[in-house]
């Protein structure tokens, strides 16, 4: 540094004066104290200033800020208002930059038709001129953004499309401040979730369980009608229509014409079954606005009236009121589900080839479905796609697949159809009468709907007084509650109940009684599994080698004295030298019995023994999955056991605990004739 270059610390050696006192306060300066800055022009630019205002021309005008709050008021602590911020209310404080002044908060502009729900990832969520939800990305084509807004005067009005002479074109718009101001308002309106959002057509209940039916026009609220949209939280995207409820005065007999319709087809329950079929067409009529939503199968032989029945439902919900299908698959139902509570009836649903998985997923679907749970399936892009069902299934086949566990029993009410009586003739369904009829009831139900909660809660307790509670009282109660709204606008009384509520458990019970559960299936199983010991194409499951363990008088006698004396009665040494013998065949696959008789108990160790593990094969329940289901049975013990030398944890469960093992012929057992044994068939005596 030279001496005549200016030294930069100079100010250290010449500090400003202090600032002059303004009535009394010390270090305030006075503004006529305060100098203005020296003004830092840019250089020039010839014909710039005329552009520039040319710009400008059609600038909004930003408000002036308003005061500031009092203490306490909107802003941070102490009144501080903080710093601007698009989440600000427009009418307090300046317009946030970015955002045109007047312009409210996610929306586009005020009163515009075309409606921001939010951002999730790289997508943007709006709701279109026609109320229809549209996904897209944040770069959009002036195509796509007219395909949103539907009108060019509007688009072209608010975002005009200028020459370089200044003139707007006639027939065209600026789709590029279009498209900003549509992600900025989608910005503004934060993240959103499609997923248990959006609603589509069909019935649905708000947060107080007021009825909201979705007709894909118009929503039908409690006291009024509106355009789709959004509801406490909820979108109703615009659909295409679905069959409306009448909007005349309803029909009183609707409902006993019906009912009489449906007691034309030969029920395995006569007494009931018409009955809780009018309630099913309830239950799939406002499926969405339910809690509970039970699945129904129907079920007989050829020539007993499954398909024609099923014509009817259809009819009866109208064109578009049901999807309906005889090929069905599960993504094949999602997509036409999308976010509608429409209900789902499936026909010849057959079971399939015992590698195929069709059947079991449209079964899971509709386990899902019973209480609006979410399906979820992987995708090209791996993020995945999901959605929530809200639907009834129906479904009808000769016989029902065997894959349906103890969980999907539980959530389904079955009708045995038989075939017609000889004599007697088909049913005249006229489908137009069956359309008004529909929707006829479906207006009955609407408005109706006040009483639902209190109706449901009458069944309930009603069937509960005869057995059929918990799971059972959700599927019962809800159909047969569904019933009686349709049948009369008032409330049941106690009589009423009681007769109605009497009869379908007497009713129900054979079914109630088949549902079973998780342990139990897994035990029925186990105990069904060919064991063959020495491998000889002998016919013995482990029901047999456990009957012998336990000392059963079931016990087949080829097992406990040998093919040569099997025509003789085993005394209780022969029998307990073959439970001892029988214990060591066990013991090979981790299993063992002690005791005997009805006091006998099957030990079923945790860890997955290989001989265990061929049992289970294929199963739910493999690879150890058996322990949590043994667990679960009634009366079991958590123990250890020795076998095979060998002492490792498991599980005891009481022959009596095991359905079918004591119920089996108590004198003997008759197996089926056994081949004839080698000669060292006596080895294993």
């Amino acid at each position: 540094m030279t001496a005549d270059a200016p030294n930069n610390d100079d100010w250290l050696s010449s500090p400003a004066p202090a600032p002059k006192a303004v009535d009394g306060h010390p270090n305030v300066l006075r503004p006529e104290d305060k100098k203005p800055a020296p003004s830092k022009k840019a250089p020039k630019r010839p014909g710039k200033a005329k552009t520039l205002a040319e710009e400008l021309k059609d600038a909004p005008v930003v408000a002036e800020p308003s005061a500031k709050p009092e203490s306490g008021a909107q802003g941070g602590p102490g009144g501080d208002p903080g710093p601007a911020s698009a989440d600000r209310d427009p009418g307090q404080g300046p317009t946030p930059p970015g955002r045109k002044a007047g312009r409210p908060l996610g929306e586009i502009w005020d009163g515009c038709p075309v409606k921001a729900l939010g951002v999730n990832g790289d997508f943007f969520f709006f709701l279109d001129r026609h109320g229809q939800m549209r996904i897209t990305k944040a770069e959009m084509k002036p195509s796509y953004i007219l395909g949103l807004f539907g009108r060019i005067d509007l688009l072209r009005t608010r975002f005009p499309k200028r020459n370089k002479d200044g003139a707007v074109y006639p027939d065209n718009f600026d789709s590029q401040p279009c498209n900003f101001a549509m992600v900025q308002a989608a910005f503004e309106k934060g993240l959103f979730n499609p997923d248990g959002a959006v609603r589509g057509v069909g019935a649905w209940s708000d947060d107080e369980g007021n009825l909201i039916y979705h007709t894909g026009r118009e929503l039908i609220l409690k006291d009024a009608r509106r355009e789709p949209g959004e509801i406490d939280g909820k979108i109703y995207p615009a659909y295409p229509p679905i069959p409306e409820p009448s909007l005349t005065p309803v029909k009183a007999t609707a409902a006993e014409d019906t009912l009489a319709l449906f007691s034309t087809w030969n029920w395995a329950r006569p007494d009931i079954d018409p009955m809780l079929a009018l309630g099913m067409l309830g239950v799939q009529m406002m499926g969405g606005a339910l809690a509970w939503r039970p699945a129904f199968w129907f079920t007989g032989d050829k020539a007993s009236g499954k398909s024609t029945l099923q014509d009817l439902i259809r009819w009866l919900h109208g064109d578009k009121g049901l999807i309906q299908s005889s090929d069905p698959t599960k993504s094949g139902i999602t997509a036409r589900l999308g976010h509608s509570s429409l209900p789902v009836a499936l026909d010849e649903l057959e079971p399939g080839d015992e590698g195929s998985n069709k059947e079991r997923d449209i079964i899971v679907l509709a386990r899902v479905a019973s209480s609006g749970g979410q399906w979820l399936r992987g995708t090209a892009d791996q993020k995945g796609a999901s959605g929530n069902v809200y639907s009834t299934f129906m479904f009808s086949s000769i016989l029902i697949p065997g894959a349906m566990g103890a969980q999907d029993r539980s959530r389904l009410i079955t009708f045995n159809l038989n075939p017609p009586e000889k004599g007697s003739t088909k049913p005249v369904i006229d489908p137009r009468t069956q359309k008004a009829r529909g929707a006829t009831l479906k207006r009955m139900l609407i408005d109706r709907w006040p009483t639902w909660g209190e109706r449901l809660t009458l069944w309930r307790a009603a069937l509960a007084k005869f057995g059929l509670d918990g799971r059972d009282g959700d599927n019962w109660a809800t159909t047969i509650a569904m019933a009686d709204m349709l049948m009369t606008a008032e409330l049941p009384g106690e009589a009423y109940l009681e007769q109605w509520a009497r009869k379908i458990a007497f009713g129900a019970k054979a079914q109630v009684d088949d549902i079973g559960s998780n342990s139990e299936d897994m035990l029925t199983h186990l105990i069904g599994q060919q064991y063959d010991v020495y491998r000889r194409g002998e016919q013995w499951n482990i029901y047999h080698w456990l009957a012998v363990a336990g000392q059963l008088p079931a016990a087949p006698r080829e097992l406990v004295l040998g093919a040569a004396d099997a025509g003789m009665e085993p005394g209780p040494e022969e029998r307990a030298g073959a439970a001892k013998r029988a214990n060591e065949k066990l013991a090979k696959i981790g299993l063992r019995v002690r005791g005997e008789g009805d006091q006998a108990a099957l030990f079923i160790p945790n860890k997955p023994i290989p001989g265990l593990k061929k049992l289970f094969e294929h199963t739910q329940w493999s690879n150890g999955v058996w322990s949590q289901a043994a667990r679960r049975v009634p009366g079991a013990e958590v123990t250890q056991a020795t076998l095979a030398g060998q002492t490792t944890r498991g599980v005891y469960i009481p022959f009596r605990s095991i359905s079918g093992l004591l119920s089996f012929p108590m004198d003997r057992g008759e197996a089926e004739p056994a081949p004839k044994r080698p000669d060292d068939w006596e080895e294993f005596l």
